[in-house]
């Protein structure tokens, strides 16, 4: 086992509070640091001891209804040895059933997303493994307090809060979207369910006085052999709301309100492996759809809604390309298809790793759009100038890009980090940025490990925007109209030595550092990539290939079934 790096992260700036810090995930910990002086403040689940000592707090405070909702909370997994070894549940294959036995892993699923509300106050967390959506209320000092958790019947791919920010959008890999309520609505009732929906005989509709061949005859006897009927399953015991869905692998969800006229309309764009991106209506009439913004030529990735132009949306894929449409109306107005000095930039990184993938089978991982100011000092003066960040999946660098009001792209500059990207989260003060790195695999690779002996524990990086454009004699700023490839640049802060000093003497997740090497030959990852990386995955393969990942998925894939969570996918 390997100690995870930190896969996702959330910059959380309370407006009650001066202080911002930072939301860092590591395998299934959540880990808190203050993001002026890089210290750690928590952890999510607690350790033995903060558990003992938020108890001891709540008993001289005498309140005992509280201490009994925390241990109600609190993963069962807190409350044993945790162990890094998984108990294979073996038994004889019947017709039918899985071709591989489900493994029941005893370690806490591991963190792929999280979001927060606007008023710092709320913290969204997704686990991937028991595919369940967790609700935080922040306290003082970044310390997280558990208030609601759900699970789904997939695995989430996607989630994001309504314009409003009183309902979560939710997308799985099954391809359906879901409305959630943020927080559970009072005295919502679960659906009724009859105590007599148990086993019951099969009974055929058929008798031997109706059927007369010989072959329908033993189908009519092999019908009346059959075993009781099974009781249906139960559907989602919370509150919810099935919006739309895909007939193919949801990969995005995002979701705007624009102005048309004098309403504000709702409009949710969902992405595909099937290289589509649909428009629908908003959250009452999602079910239909506006229009579609074609053109690429490989899955769609990620979906990125331009927040000081929302008629803007910028979309990822895996050809690789950037794609710049005026949704509303399916318009494609740019692209970028990486070449010049920004594809010698990608093969000076494939050249660091493995040696087995090309600048055409990359995959845009994320997109960030990033508000600055200039030099951590006000917005200049007139329309602050954005950008967009974009990182492909197992590379070592960040694209940085502007973009028009008309929908032009144009390539600001290229950041070069000491291991492959896996987040970036903008600060509180909008012109500072935190890189999380993976510090498992060599740069350029998802596939080989560093050697223990040259890994380093810099598990940040952090820059800041400068600008070099002098003031005038009235002291007074350089317009916005200067180009911000020309005035401003991204240069390294101190910040990262701080948190990633922090954080290599805080406690973190576990990856799996080994595996049989008919496994690693199979997959484009390591065992640790297959946690950290996956967008690879979504490449249609061809021929033989293809037909035996089929097959093998028909019978049923190996599945990993945590304690206390029902497997209903």
């Amino acid at each position: 086992m390997v100690a995870s790096p930190f896969q996702t992260l959330c910059c959380v700036q309370p407006v009650e509070d001066e202080q911002a810090f930072l939301l860092a995930a590591s395998g299934p910990i959540i880990t808190t640091f203050d993001l002026k002086h890089g210290s750690f403040l928590s952890r999510w689940p607690p350790s033995k001891d903060e558990i003992h000592h938020i108890a001891t707090n709540e008993d001289e405070e005498d309140r005992p209804a509280k201490r009994q909702k925390l241990d109600e909370d609190l993963p069962a997994e807190l409350h044993r040895e945790e162990s890094e070894e998984s108990i294979e549940i073996i038994s004889e294959r019947k017709k039918g059933e899985r071709r591989k036995p489900k493994v029941e892993s005893s370690t806490l699923p591991n963190v792929s997303h999280i979001i927060v509300t606007s008023d710092g106050k709320t913290v969204i967390a997704v686990t991937a493994e028991d595919k369940s959506v967790s609700v935080f209320d922040i306290q003082t000092g970044g310390v997280l307090n558990l208030r609601n958790k759900r699970s789904m019947p997939k695995r989430i791919c996607a989630i994001v809060l309504t314009p409003d920010e009183k309902d979560i959008l939710v997308g799985d890999k099954f391809g359906d979207v879901y409305l959630l309520p943020l927080h559970p609505t009072e005295g919502w009732i679960p659906p009724t369910v009859h105590k007599d929906q148990g086993k019951r005989p099969f009974i055929p509709s058929a008798t031997e006085l109706t059927v007369h061949t010989k072959g329908n005859l033993d189908a009519l006897r092999q019908q009346q052999q059959q075993k009781d009927l099974q009781p249906k399953k139960e559907g989602l015991q919370f509150e919810h709301k099935l919006l739309l869905g895909h007939v193919s692998l949801l990969t995005d969800v995002a979701i705007t309100e624009v102005s048309e006229g004098l309403k504000r309309r709702q409009y949710i764009l969902t992405a595909d492996r099937d290289e589509h991106i649909r428009v629908s209506r908003g959250i009452t009439q999602a079910h239909i759809i506006e229009n579609y913004c074609l053109g690429h030529r490989e899955f769609v990735s990620k979906l990125c809604i331009v927040p000081w132009n929302p008629e803007l949306l910028v979309a990822g894929s895996g050809e690789p390309s950037l794609k710049v449409y005026r949704w509303q109306t399916g318009h494609l107005l740019d692209q970028e298809l990486f070449s010049g000095d920004v594809k010698q930039d990608i093969v000076n990184c494939l050249d660091l790793g493995d040696g087995e993938r090309s600048p055409d089978r990359l995959t845009i991982s994320n997109i960030w759009p990033i508000h600055y100011t200039v030099s951590g000092s006000a917005p200049r003066s007139g329309r602050p100038p954005h950008l967009l960040l974009v990182a492909f999946e197992g590379l070592p660098l960040l694209l940085s890009y502007s973009l028009t009001d008309e929908g032009q792209l144009r390539h600001h500059q290229t950041l070069t980090m000491g291991g492959n990207v896996l987040d970036v989260s903008a600060g509180p003060a909008l012109w500072e940025i935190v890189v999380s790195i993976d510090t498992v695999h060599k740069p350029g690779s998802m596939k080989i490990l560093k050697p223990e002996d040259v890994r380093k524990e810099d598990y940040f990086e952090t820059f800041e925007l400068f600008s070099d454009a002098p003031e005038d004699v009235s002291g007074e700023e350089a317009s916005t109209d200067i180009a911000p490839e020309i005035d401003l640049r991204w240069e390294s802060s101190s910040l990262a030595v701080l948190l990633s000093y922090t954080a290599s003497r805080c406690e973190k997740g576990n990856l799996p550092s080994d595996a049989p090497l008919k496994e690693k030959n199979k997959s484009n990852f390591s065992p640790a990539g297959e946690i950290l990386y996956g967008l690879e995955n979504l490449r249609k393969k061809r021929g033989l290939v293809a037909a035996e990942d089929e097959q093998a998925e028909a019978e049923g894939e190996e599945e990993v079934v945590l304690p206390g969570a029902e497997d209903i996918a």
